[in-house]
């Protein structure tokens, strides 16, 4: 059963189509950080070596996913699609569940919320700062951000802030989102780790608290819970209703209309891309429409950018090691070779990951030192009414 799955995947994921060209080797990220893998390798092991399981069950869980050898690829291998059938196989046949950093908390925290009869308090962090509706069409979805700044409160990364700012945003767009007590994970790390049952529960449990509270749109600034809500969920949820609305998107539409402006920020600045924003969304330029729309921001382009920007290193947390940890230190070193004294991104998880590699003073002090805001963030402080 498992050999004629995988025989479907190769077909499907156009495996056989490998010219052996290199390409993915050559851009893959983790290789070019010193780690022993080769998604070429890989795609050769499955179709001509399989019994070389051992080598196979492990090479799955090296996979950042970021999408670079999709990207870089002639012949259409869609290797990320590969490796998320893959991890779903190894898991639910064989119980492999990869590295887990931080000892499978956030896993955890993530599987507890797929049970349907779970109580959360996810609403304290709402304040007098923001407007919010308790009903309405409209909402906007926070996702794991309020348990994210809980989590790593201890390398001082507030991702509350995007939330907050996004609503900020919304506020001055004169919309008034609905924020739900009962939301959910979106669940991409359930997915990309293979817990597929667990994503599954999440999407339906989600889908139902949307429809019972009445909305026709969820608004999202995380590029992840985008990806989830616009592509995976409505193939889990039959007849899923739904618009889901990118911020980004929104915001670019609603300046075009004019009357929108933007304060003065005399800062250097550069965009770490999200993986999930860039390559799987098609979205490199709108941030940097959005950036260059601030009077005084001197914005510079680091030296691997837009489609062929390098990871922050990890995804779902997991493969979060030296190997990672050397991905990051390259981007940040990348960031300051800009002249830059702000690193811009639109993702939390890029966020937390480059927070924490530069709180490493140990090993590489005031080098790679910088502050690190998101998009939102950027934009709801400095915009203002024009005229």
């Amino acid at each position: 059963m498992i050999d004629r799955r995988i025989d479907q995947m190769i077909v499907d994921m156009s495996l056989y189509q490998c010219l052996e060209c290199g390409k993915c080797a050559a851009s893959c990220q983790r290789r070019l950080s010193g780690k022993e893998y080769s998604p070429r390798l890989l795609a050769h092991k499955v179709i001509a070596e399989r019994e070389d399981e051992a080598f196979i069950e492990n090479a799955v869980w090296e996979c950042l996913t970021c999408g670079m050898c999709r990207e870089r690829c002639p012949s259409g291998v869609d290797f990320n699609r590969f490796i998320l059938e893959m991890r779903a196989l190894l898991a639910e046949t064989k119980g492999l569940k990869g590295y887990r950093a931080h000892d499978g908390a956030i896993h955890s925290w993530m599987r507890m919320m797929a049970s349907p009869g779970l109580q959360q308090n996810r609403l304290a962090w709402v304040d007098t700062d923001i407007q919010v509706a308790s009903s309405g069409e409209t909402a906007f979805f926070a996702g794991c951000a309020p348990y994210f700044d809980v989590f790593f409160a201890g390398i001082e990364v507030d991702t509350l802030a995007i939330a907050k700012d996004s609503i900020r945003l919304l506020n001055f767009l004169d919309i008034k989102p609905v924020l739900l007590p009962n939301e959910r994970c979106c669940g991409h790390d359930l997915l990309w780790t293979g817990d597929v049952e667990n994503f599954e529960a999440l999407c339906r449990l989600n889908y139902q608290t949307f429809k019972e509270a009445g909305l026709r749109e969820i608004i999202v600034s995380c590029p992840e819970c985008f990806q989830i809500l616009s592509e995976h969920m409505p193939r889990i949820v039959p007849g899923f209703d739904i618009k889901v609305t990118l911020l980004m998107d929104l915001l670019q539409r609603e300046l075009q209309k004019g009357g929108i402006a933007f304060r003065s920020l005399k800062r250097k600045a550069t965009f770490q891309d999200p993986c999930r924003l860039v390559r799987m969304s098609d979205r490199s330029a709108g941030p940097r429409e959005l950036i260059n729309l601030i009077p005084d921001m001197k914005f510079s382009e680091m030296e691997n950018s837009g489609r062929g920007a390098l990871c922050c290193g990890n995804c779902g947390f997991i493969n979060c090691d030296a190997y990672s940890k050397q991905i990051q230190v390259q981007r940040l070193q990348e960031a300051k070779a800009t002249g830059a004294d702000l690193l811009i991104t639109a993702c939390p998880k890029c966020m937390i990951h480059m927070t924490c590699t530069i709180r490493d003073r140990l090993r590489h002090g005031k080098k790679i030192k910088m502050e690190i805001r998101d998009l939102m963030s950027v934009l709801a402080d400095q915009i203002e009414y024009s005229g």
